[in-house]
């Protein structure tokens, strides 16, 4: 009985601790309509796009200026895509750990300035907007980002012999 306790309350501090928390940073992330050439060349015309627009924003303040400007961001997506279908919103992702020149870079759930670009089943492009990491990208495949907790995974083999 007291180790089931034990267990128990192991994995509830375990949740907590590890549970993804919301951060306060924000991120971008485009998602291509496919995996053609085409469409990831795409893609990056409109990480391009949106790069170049928000170098004119008040880096101090840049959510409420990506906020205060998303339909002139929207615009100028339209413009590069002509007549595709896309959708710009503000989202809350989550996103993998990432190693970068020796550095972690956490994962989580994080807002994010999202672009969809038709059904958005290609590879991904994703950056962060906090000042330690401007300007770093990702390309991740498929649409859809996933990732596993190593002591949720240890655990389970624990349990599961």
């Amino acid at each position: 009985m007291k180790r089931k306790a034990f267990i128990i309350i192991l994995i509830i501090i375990l949740i907590i601790f590890f549970f993804p928390q919301e951060s306060k940073e924000f991120r971008i992330r485009v998602v291509a309509a496919s995996d053609s050439v085409a469409d990831q060349s795409e893609k990056h015309a409109v990480v391009r796009v949106i790069k170049e627009e928000l170098k004119k924003y008040n880096q101090d303040d840049i959510i409420n200026e990506i906020n205060k400007n998303i339909d002139l961001l929207e615009a100028k997506i339209a413009k590069v895509l002509r007549e595709r279908k896309f959708q710009i919103s503000i989202t809350k992702q989550n996103y993998p750990t990432k190693e970068w020149e020796g550095k972690v870079i956490s994962g989580g759930r994080y807002k994010t300035l999202l672009v969809v670009i038709e059904k958005g089943e290609g590879k991904n492009w994703w950056s962060i907007l906090y000042p330690a990491y401007h300007n770093i990208s990702f390309e991740d495949g498929g649409a859809d980002i996933e990732f596993e907790f190593y002591f949720f995974e240890k655990l389970r083999k624990i349990f599961s012999k």
